[in-house]
């Protein structure tokens, strides 16, 4: 019994042990799959199924423009082609449906190595370990991020900041070099990922204030190299008057900082704690001043320029984009739930001597950086997987210390009560579980009762439109992705934030009146006009005002220049022809 106890202890620190998990978890979601469907989730991961047949249809790596939207000028897309890379690999290897649900596999993969590295660094106790390679599914963020057919880009970033922080809480030039490299594709991915790429660089100036190794100059020297390289080779020169992607000002001041940071080690007084901290904060003082010289309108919120009509109607209903403030209360309690596990997690290491000898520092920089990406989900909903992620560390401490405790107590219910407790506090399942009946009463991001009620019984078949010959469709935003993806239509707009013009016709279509929608179908030589009377948004649209042209469409007060498709149209589903 000794050593088969000794042999799980060894196995579940091993790579097999990952292997084993992920490839159970993996068995049991393909093995779900038939029963939710073998296409892609949501609009963005139809576009990004978009923009790989583009690509390898023959459109150029460069070119990341969606030529099916608003033609013959297209959608301008802030995209990276670093995300189509793998997608496209295993479409040429294994096929399109194969690949879409192999690919979000592979990064959860990704995740649990790099989530075993965080604790082999830490040394956890076997127990502890166990739990951190099982506790994912009870994250709410996470099983959705890393399902089968969820190919957008908020898997690979949430798994690079995942890796950044392991690497960051080793003590290596090569491990830092590592991070600046994976740190650079966060941001040539999204440019949302720069706060916490700066808090990294924080935290190696933190390493370097408490007199660790001067790893800083390494980081940023890797971040300035790796970033020109991989924003220059996905995109080509950056020209552009969009401030959603890296610009020659950011990677300006990456090499600045890098260059100041080599300097620094070199100056006076760096071998007591003032002269660090005086010169560490001149290094940011300076960067700042530059960045802000150099980037100009660009050194704030891109969001911030939208239209009024895509505020009203279409970036004030995108919750994953929103503050806490604007969340659903169990969406709002989970992210606070994920803080609070981060928070009790690191006060359970620390207080309670679970590491040993050499383990504060980057237990710390763990909590410091877990922190921060809790923080800014409070102001960005998505940032929330990130934050997940790095709670399962300090989740599976909890787990370990609680669960124990509760399965030694001889009475069956105050077992299983204290059990369900003991799962309950250590991750936000529960929590979120138990407030989701408040979201009807207070909804925030989400649609008002009174909208939801416009919402028609049954579903929509877009791939009926393949029937049609090819033309120019209006259609809502979300249906229009699934439109692209099933039939050779082009449609007016989607929800891509550089394409204001196309998308406040579309939305003014849709919301204004029928002498308005009128206009602009003929301006934008629309063909078909396709609506689901069954979609969520259409029912917002038809709550903007009583005779609107959604509501005409839905309740069959056709204006005389539409002509219904009745061989098309199907259900909730409605299909007209223009007749202008």
């Amino acid at each position: 019994m000794t050593g088969r106890v000794l042999d799980w202890h060894a196995f579940v620190r091993t790579w097999h042990a990952v292997v084993a998990v992920w490839l159970a978890y993996a068995a049991v979601r393909l093995a779900l799959q038939p029963l939710l469907g073998w296409e892609p989730v949501d609009p963005d991961d139809w576009a990004r199924l978009l923009q790989v047949r583009a690509w390898l249809d023959g459109q150029p790596f460069w070119d990341v423009t969606q030529y099916r939207m608003n033609p013959p000028q297209g959608f301008s897309m802030h995209w990276s082609r670093l995300v189509d890379l793998p997608l496209a690999a295993l479409m040429l290897l294994v096929g399109e449906t194969a690949a879409m649900a192999l690919v979000p596999l592979l990064w959860l993969l990704a995740a649990l190595f790099a989530l075993r590295a965080i604790m082999v660094r830490l040394d956890f106790p076997p127990l502890a370990f166990a739990f951190g390679l099982l506790v994912l599914p009870l994250f709410p963020m996470l099983p959705a991020t890393f399902a089968p057919m969820r190919i957008d880009h908020h898997a690979p970033q949430a798994v690079l900041a995942l890796v950044c922080v392991a690497l960051l809480i080793q003590n290596s030039r090569w491990s830092a070099i590592a991070c600046g490299l994976c740190a650079a594709a966060w941001m040539v991915i999204s440019l949302e990922g720069l706060p916490l790429v700066a808090v990294l660089a924080a935290l190696y100036g933190v390493r370097y204030l408490v007199g660790e190794r001067a790893l800083l100059p390494w980081f940023l020297g890797s971040l300035a190299v790796s970033a020109a390289a991989l924003a220059y080779g996905t995109r080509g020169p950056l020209v552009t008057t969009y401030c959603d992607v890296l610009l020659p000002g950011h990677l300006l001041t990456f090499a600045a900082a890098a260059v100041i940071s080599a300097i620094i080690p070199f100056l006076p007084w760096q071998d007591r704690l003032a002269g660090r901290a005086i010169a560490l904060t001149g290094m940011g003082l300076v960067c700042l001043q530059l960045a802000f010289a150099l980037l100009g309108p660009c050194a704030t919120n891109p969001m911030a320029q939208l239209d009024p009509v895509l505020q009203e109607w279409w970036h004030g209903f995108i919750a994953e984009g929103l503050p806490i403030w604007k969340q659903s209360p169990s969406v709002a309690l989970t992210l606070v739930w994920t803080i609070g596990i981060i928070a009790l997690g690191w006060w359970r290491a620390h207080c309670r001597g679970l590491f040993h000898q050499g383990g504060a520092l980057p237990c710390t920089l763990l909590f410091l950086f877990a922190m921060a990406a809790g923080g800014y989900s409070l102001l960005v909903m998505r940032e929330s997987v990130v934050a997940q992620l790095l709670a399962i560390p300090f989740a599976a401490l909890l787990m370990a210390r609680y669960l124990p405790k509760a399965r030694t107590i001889a009475a069956p219910l105050p077992r299983i009560v204290a059990t369900l407790a003991a799962l309950g506090l250590t991750t936000p399942l529960f929590a979120s579980a138990f407030a989701a009946p408040l979201d009807d009463l207070a909804p925030r991001a989400g649609m008002a009762p009174d909208v939801r009620a416009l919402m028609e019984d049954g579903s929509c078949d877009y791939s009926r439109l393949a029937a049609l010959e090819p033309g120019l469709v209006a259609a809502p935003f979300d249906a229009g992705l699934r439109i692209l993806g099933k039939t050779d239509h082009t449609i007016l707009a989607a929800s891509y934030h550089r394409n204001q013009a196309p998308m406040v016709d579309l939305l003014t279509t849709f919301t204004g009146s029928v002498e308005q929608a009128r206009a602009i179908l003929s301006r934008r030589q629309v063909d078909y006009v396709a609506i689901c009377g069954a979609a969520g948004d259409v029912a917002l649209y038809r709550s903007a005002a009583p005779g609107n042209f959604a509501n005409a469409l839905v309740s069959g007060e056709i204006p005389r220049w539409l002509v219904l498709d009745e061989r098309v149209s199907q259900g909730a589903l409605r299909v007209y022809r223009t007749a202008f």
